[in-house]
């Protein structure tokens, strides 16, 4: 993308963006390369990048285990394994398996998620997982980054030697001390070491009575620090096998590098994959904290549609009772030029900046504060004419500085350009550099950019009326109280309320008066006509959004009479089933009781039994009539007609015969698709009847 001139992303406030990533990312190498984050040289980069963040940020708020943060960075480490006869140290090698462990465990984790996640996966896609690198290390470096014992037999041998050196050293020491105690030669510093060399401190003036040699003393004289004759021989064998230790400590560290070391290139790629991990990471926090989205990015619709576009900055540094006000707005063909007025303080200016601001940030492979819904055109430049432009350098004024920027675009804009323009004619005449804004918007709009053009000049508004592809937008105000609104109106030009902003403050009527008497008829009229038209679109609005209200609540009333009422009909139904139910037990028990008595009266028992039998098959034969009768088409036929109109999409039912309930997910002619659990079937609908509503335990409805 070409930006001109260079410092516009940081007038768009680009670098509080990049900023606060680089706060969120953990390793230096990410947040210097965060800071150097610029637009990507083409579309399908741009939408690789932004499908890479948009994946780790779904998984991020899915709480899914792909970050590899914290994690050593490696590259001093990686850049000495290609330099010949060089040997890491053993917290080096140490860094470098953590760093790998933590890669291969990303690895891992995506290794079997190529479905959910297949842009993350496909940056490990060709990415061999050595784990030669990772067990050779853990074979001669422990978890806190110390060569093991068994490294090498003689570096065992030797360790073996240095404890059963230390062992006898202290068995000597503690009975010096312990001797030198009991006679209170021994000073407050029991023991020290000198060069290397254990000592013991001994007052100055019994220095005579310990046999060794006399090493050092205190900055004060008073303590003598001796090595005891019995230990010399001790100590020059530990500073020899201490010696020993460290050249086959070495000689290992710089075989296992030797062997390390074909591996440098996948190593240094698996620490750029990592760094690469952590700038999702922070890109993939920004976008939490900005509540951002990824929206639709276009290379040749040539259509811009913001909605519910929030201002970035304006997002991260809001207090919590603070509020920042979206936007909504479009550009296509025959809408390409937007010329926002309205009073100073409105929100002109950071209307034109989020506008900008969002493209840059999204172009740079970053979420964005705006409906998931939105889209915007791949631009492949972005001009900017942003606050006071005066140069030092080169000995222009503001207005002078402008005009050499507004000669830039003319040469340079084309169809593929968004340009942003803030008080467009400002710094000369009025009058002369309205008309000279005039012509050049004429002539800006005629390269079929898109761009964003604040201003207060009449003869702009009035071309936006009639200019093709330009249009009018202006900054909502509270004509009662004088007050922004910070809401973009698109479709018509507003008032800069310059009259009622002096008479609110208090100014005298009869200046304002004069000031009036100073402009012509036609402009006090317009202005006049503009601040009315602010007044009826401020009614309008509340009208609106009061009858969204009211037409809210009836909805929410209308959705809670009609499951009351189904609940009530389900009620009902069931009442009837139950009365039936019962009806038929009470038949049959009399029926049970007649016989019963008959049992305990009659003599011939097999009578009783025959009748009893016979009640029993009756009963049976009646469920068998019924079940065959549900099996003909004519019961599903009738079953199908008395369901119609009670059993809908989103309806909740219940598979008859069992307690299987379910959401009506489409209906054909006779069958439903119905969603139970996170299974869809296709069910006849004579399989089906209405199940009641249920409540959670908070008492809310469930459909």
């Amino acid at each position: 993308m070409n930006i001109y001139p260079k410092n516009l992303p940081q007038l768009l406030d680009f670098e509080v963006i990049l900023d606060r990533i680089e706060e969120l990312c953990f390793g230096l190498k990410a947040k210097a390369n965060i800071k150097k984050l610029s637009p990507l040289p083409t579309f399908e980069i741009t939408e690789l990048t932004l499908s890479e963040t948009n994946e780790y940020f779904m998984a991020f708020m899915r709480g899914d285990a792909v970050s590899v943060t914290p994690y050593p960075e490696t590259d001093k480490e990686v850049q000495l394994l290609g330099v010949d006869n060089s040997a890491l140290g053993a917290l080096q090698f140490h860094q470098v398996r953590k760093s790998t462990e933590i890669l291969f465990h990303l690895m891992d984790f995506l290794a079997d998620k190529i479905d959910v996640y297949p842009y993350l996966s496909k940056k490990f896609q060709d990415v061999p997982k050595e784990k030669f690198i990772t067990e050779s290390i853990h074979e001669i470096i422990d978890k806190d980054g110390i060569v093991k014992d068994h490294a090498s037999p003689l570096l065992a041998s030797i360790r073996k030697e240095l404890m059963q050196n230390r062992q006898t050293s202290d068995r000597i020491y503690r009975n010096h001390i312990q001797r030198l105690k009991k006679n209170n030669q021994l000073a407050d510093i029991e023991e020290s070491y000198v060069n290397g060399r254990r000592v013991i401190g001994v007052f100055a003036e019994y220095k005579r009575e310990v046999k060794g040699i006399i090493l050092g003393q205190s900055t004060t004289g008073k303590i003598a620090f001796i090595e005891p004759q019995n230990v010399i021989d001790l100590n020059n064998d530990k500073l020899r096998l201490e010696e020993e230790e460290k050249n086959e400590i070495y000689r290992i560290l710089k075989v296992l590098t030797d062997m390390i070391r074909p591996f440098q290139p996948l190593l240094k790629q698996y620490n750029e994959l990592l760094v690469e991990i952590d700038m999702l990471e922070g890109k993939a926090k920004l976008a939490k904290e900005l509540k951002a989205t990824r929206p639709v990015l276009s290379a040749h619709s040539g259509a811009t549609n913001l909605i519910n576009a929030f201002h970035p900055v304006l997002l991260l540094s809001k207090k919590e009772d603070q509020e920042v006000v979206p936007m909504n707005c479009s550009f296509h063909a025959e809408q390409r030029v937007m010329v926002i007025s309205g009073p100073n303080a409105g929100g002109k200016s950071i209307t034109l900046k989020t506008i900008g601001l969002l493209q840059l940030m999204l172009q740079c492979g970053l979420l964005i504060p705006v409906s998931a819904k939105s889209e915007l055109y791949y631009q492949q430049q972005l001009f900017g004419d942003i606050g006071d432009s005066q140069s030092i350098e080169d000995g222009l004024s503001t207005y002078s500085s402008r005009l050499q920027k507004m000669k830039y675009f003319l040469e340079n804009m084309n169809e593929h350009t968004l340009f942003l323009i803030d008080e467009f004619g400002t710094g000369s005449d009025p009058d002369m550099g309205g008309a000279m804004a005039e012509v050049i918007l004429h002539k800006l709009a005629d390269t079929g950019a898109f761009g964003v053009v604040t201003t207060h000049f009449t003869n702009l508004k009035l071309l936006a009326n009639h200019h093709q592809g330009v249009f009018n937008a202006c900054m909502l105000f509270n004509s009662r109280n004088l007050k922004p609104l910070y809401q973009l109106f698109v479709g018509e030009p507003g008032s800069s309320f310059t009259f009622e902003v002096a008479q609110k403050i208090g100014l005298p009527q009869d200046l304002i008066d004069e000031a009036k008497q100073k402009l012509s008829k036609e402009k006090l009229k317009m202005d006049k006509l503009l601040s009315e038209l602010q007044v009826q679109k401020n009614s309008l609005s509340r009208i609106k959004r009061d009858l969204q209200k009211q037409m809210g609540k009836t909805t929410a009333e209308k959705r809670e009479f009609q499951e009351l009422n189904e609940k009530l009909e389900h009620t009902i139904s069931r009442t009837v089933e139950h009365r039936d139910e019962r009806k038929k037990l009470i038949d049959y028990g009399k029926k049970l009781h007649q016989l019963t008595q008959e049992w305990v009266q009659t003599k011939n028992k097999k009578i009783v039994i025959d009748k009893f039998v016979k009640l029993a098959g009756y009963e049976l034969a009646k469920q068998r009539e019924l079940d065959a009768y549900e099996k003909t088409e004519a019961f599903r036929t009738e079953r199908i007609e008395a369901l119609r109109g009670k059993i809908e999409v989103g309806s909740r039912v219940r598979v008859m015969k069992s307690k299987e309930v379910g959401i009506v997910r489409s209906l054909q002619e006779d069958r439903a698709s119905v969603e139970i659990g996170r299974i869809l079937m296709n069910i006849g609908l004579e399989k089906l009847e209405p199940a009641p509503l249920e409540s959670t335990s908070e008492g809310q409805k469930i459909k």
